[in-house]
């Protein structure tokens, strides 16, 4: 195969340019003119491609003509809606709490723990006085008056 046409060889023998022991030898050597039909069949499919019209381009409609206008309009409408709405969800005021009713039952054992709070931190000689004072009979009956 050294004695063989070269490729470039052979593009010159499609274009006629070849000399006569060029196309002497392509018609003697089996490889070289199965390389030079190969490469005249391709150069035949190259041309026959480039000397096809195209069909003439088709303008596509777009698929959603008018959404397009407006979706940003109700994009901006449904934020704002959203962001009202949410701020006059968290501004809701609670509904008013029932006012506390403390009974003289619960009321007794907090006297008498305040009682022994204070006794504990008065001095002695005051705290007579003070258990005097802070009866918690007397501050039951008192209670009950009212």
């Amino acid at each position: 195969m050294s004695r063989c046409l070269r490729e470039r060889t052979l593009w010159g023998i499609y274009e006629r340019e070849g000399t006569a022991a060029q196309q002497a030898h392509l018609q003697t050597c089996m490889a070289c003119r199965v390389r030079y039909q190969a490469l005249v069949q391709t150069l035949e499919e190259i041309s026959n491609s480039l000397q096809e019209t195209l069909p003439p381009l088709v303008r596509m409609p777009r698929p959603f003509p008018s959404p397009v206008r407006w979706q940003s309009a109700v994009v901006g409408l449904a934020v704002l809606l959203l962001l009202v709405g949410g701020g006059l969800w968290l501004r809701q005021v609670p509904p008013p709490t029932q006012p506390v009713v403390v009974y003289r039952e619960e009321l007794t054992p907090l006297l008498e723990e305040v009682d022994t709070i204070v006794a504990m931190t008065l001095d002695v000689d005051s705290m007579e006085s003070w258990e005097a004072m802070a009866d918690v009979d007397a501050l039951d009956a008192a209670l009950e008056e009212e």
